[in-house]
Formats: C-alpha cells, structure tokens, sequence
C-alpha cells in the first residue's frame, strides 16, 4: 500500500490535496466538493466571511459551506451553546430536553409544521419523507421537475436533462452508475414552471401520484423563481388528485425569510424538509407536517429511524440558531439589502466588461452565471442552461479564487451571502470579479 506523505507544517494546498487523495477518495467526501477544487485549495480554518488555506492565503467566501451560514463561519452564538452541551453529552439516544425546544420552535416558525422528525441530512430527510408520502397515499408515483436537487437517493436521483414541452414524463435517467435497474420508474419528471405539462400528467396518472416534491423557489439551478400561479396550481392538482405537495425548503427555509419560501409565496405544502441554515453549520435536518400526516411515524406504523437523527449537539444547534433568528427577524431585511447592491454592482461590472451574465436572486441567494449570449425569454431553467458558458465560467472561478476570492466553479451553486459579507466586503467582492473579467 503506497501513500503520500508530507510535512504538514510547510505544505502547499496542492501537496497536502495531492496526499489527501492517496487516503479519501477523490480528496473529499462529497463529489460536488471534489469537483468544486479546480486550483488546489486546503483549508486551515474560516471565520466570518474569510477562509485561509494552509499556505495562510486569505479568501473572501461566498459560497458559505453551501448555505448553512447566515452569520458567517464560526458564529460565536451558535457556537457557544453547542460547545456547552458537548460538556454536557453529544448523544445518548434517549430524548432530550433539547428535542422539545429545537421542535417547538420550527413548529413556531414553519408554517405547515405542527410535528417534525429530525435527520442528519437533506437526503435522509427528503428520503423519509417521501416514504411517509407513500404510506399515507398508498400509491408509489413521485412527481420532480427538472433542474431541482433532491438528495442523492435511488428514487429521486435524475441525471439533468433539458426537459421541453411535451417530453415523456416517465423519461427519467438515472442520476449515477450503479443505481438500481427501474429505481426511476416511479419518478415523473416534468419541466419547471411548464403548466401544461402538469395538466396532462394530472390527467393521465392523477391516480397513482403520492407525492409532487419541489424546490418552492429552485435554488439548484440558479435560483428559477416559480411563474405567478404556478405553485398554487400544483397545491390545487395534489389536493383534487389525493396526492401530497412537499416542499424541498433544504436552501430555502429560513434563508430566504424565517418562514421560508412558503412563507414569501404564501402557499402551504403538507410536508416540509428543512436543513442547512437550520443548523447553523452543523450537520441536522428536519421533515414534518400536520400531526394528522405525522401521526404514522407517532404510532410507529411507518418507518424512519438513524442512530445519530436529533442528536444532542445538533439539537442545540438548532435551538441556538431559531433563537436567534426568531428574536431579530430584522436580519432579513439586513440580508436584503446587501444582497440587493451585491446585485446590482456585479450586474453593472459585468455590463461594463461586455460580458453576458445571468444575475437571479431570492433573499440572500444569488445566481451568478457566464453566459454564451444574452438570454432573451424569460428566465426559466430550460432556456438558461444552454446559454451557460461553464468553461468560461471555471476559468473565472480559478482567477478570482487566485485573487483572493471563493465561489463554486460550477455555474448553478448560487452564492450565499451572509451577515458579514458587509458592504466594504461586497465592494472587495465585486472589485476582484472586475479585474478577472479583464483577465479572463
């Protein structure tokens, strides 16, 4: 057995990545992270805003740990309380007083939730969540749309594919080598904001749909915000047809207000994942519902379980972060207008270099990407994504990320911004994104 050995107190971010290769596979635990390091980058520590690499290489962050960080890296409010219940036992396995606190206040601020489960991931959340769907529908048929992420589960995992009108909903493609033969046969995949579509599927298999499940405001594409009617009519067609809405609020819930997305656009799903912002930066998620829909899991008739789901630490985390958002909800309107001027500004730089960009945003998320030329319909996932210059785009991220600033290389992870990404940080931000443009 070979492996690379280095003098971690002098190495570079390419020998020590070179030698972290030889011991996890690809470098990180996550094959959108490994692909996320196109210029070497090993990192020593992060607070606030900035990251350092083992080189001692300060970067300005906004890609944020993909979103959990509304108050920056290392949040002194978040992380005080959790380093007091690790004193106090990180998990036992039996319930917590903290069970109750971190529930009652997602209840308080969810609107669809009166009763919720907690997991240690958005995969595992959403996993169980449709299960649940299934049970309590008795039928096996999940309706997605195209450019929304699920998780990485055998039953919703689909390779992107354009989707157009009059596309064979059954025509799914699994997401990754090895998964089950058929375990996309009972997904429908259908165009985002594509009313049409929905009708004729409603039509044809209304019937046999326990779930649709969506990103209210679909974040993994680079922030396509639903046409005006357009989850309202899915709210309709699930209660007509018997089926459950379920709402995908992993980036959403308490990012883009304390209510989530449900919350802006005034619709109520019957189920609800959460995660990311919920925890802060710590690894915990939630699904939940009525006590109605819930009462499955209360009687132990359906099934959801894992050893490390609602552990201690994770639970104060929760507590921590929701008792802090609930007592200042002004911070919204804080991240708002940050991320309004981030906005503008880099539209303005990109218009001034010439270059045709796609800016979208909800709340404190924003979608920055190259384009080939001007998009000139409406921006929707279908007609954005071809227009998407991704090589010209990595090319931009290694320049920025050499000049001091970090976002993901990949074109629909949206940036996140935070609390501390403040207007003299944005200013930094949008300066280095102007002297790429004129290296690129």
């Amino acid at each position: 057995m070979t492996q690379t050995s280095v003098n971690l107190t002098h190495a570079t971010s390419e020998q020590l990545l070179e030698a972290t290769r030889a011991v996890i596979a690809g470098g990180g635990s996550s094959n959108m992270r490994n692909m996320g390091v196109t210029d070497p980058l090993v990192l020593d520590r992060s607070a606030g805003c900035r990251l350092w690499d083992v080189e001692g290489n300060e970067l300005i962050d906004v890609n944020m740990g993909y979103g959990p960080h509304l108050f920056g890296y290392a949040d002194p409010d978040v992380l005080g309380v959790v380093a007091q219940q690790l004193r106090l036992g990180a998990i036992t396995g039996i319930t917590h007083r903290l069970d109750h606190q971190a529930a009652e206040l997602i209840a308080a601020t969810v609107p669809s939730i009166e009763q919720v489960r907690f997991a240690n991931s958005g995969t595992e959340a959403i996993t169980s969540a449709l299960r649940l769907a299934r049970f309590l529908t008795g039928r096996a048929h999940v309706v997605t749309f195209e450019g929304h992420y699920h998780g990485w589960s055998e039953t919703v995992l689909r390779k992107s594919a354009i989707t157009n009108n009059g596309s064979d909903p059954t025509g799914a493609v699994p997401g990754a080598p090895g998964m089950i033969p058929g375990a996309l046969d009972f997904t429908y995949q259908l165009p985002w904001n594509d009313e049409a579509a929905l009708d004729a599927l409603f039509a044809a298999h209304g019937t046999e749909i326990a779930a649709v499940i969506l990103e209210p405001i679909c974040g993994n594409a680079g922030m396509v915000h639903p046409l005006p009617g357009f989850v309202e009519k899915i709210a309709d067609l699930t209660a007509r047809h018997g089926a459950l809405l379920v709402f995908d609020e992993v980036i959403t819930g308490f990012r883009v207000g304390l209510h989530g997305a449900q919350g802006v656009l005034g619709v109520q799903p019957d189920l609800t994942i959460v995660s990311k912002v919920l925890g802060g930066g710590f690894p915990v998620a939630a699904f939940g519902g009525s006590r109605e829909l819930m009462a499955p899991l209360a009687r132990n008739e359906a099934f959801h379980a894992g050893v490390f789901a609602g552990n201690h630490a994770a639970m104060s985390a929760v507590v921590a972060m929701l008792t802090k958002l609930t007592g200042d909800p002004s911070v919204y309107g804080t991240l708002d207008v940050l991320s309004s001027y981030a906005e503008q500004r880099l539209a303005d730089v990109f218009a001034e270099a010439g270059r045709p960009v796609r800016i979208t945003r909800a709340g404190s998320v924003l979608s920055v990407a190259l384009l080939t030329r001007p998009q000139e319909t409406e921006s929707d996932y279908d007609a954005a994504v071809p227009l998407i210059d991704f090589a010209a785009h990595r090319r931009l991220q290694i320049l920025c990320q050499r000049a001091g600033l970090y976002f993901h290389p990949n074109p629909l992870e949206p940036w996140f911004l935070s609390t501390a990404h403040t207007p003299d940080v944005l200013d930094s931000v949008v300066a280095t994104v102007k002297d790429s443009l004129a290296r690129l």
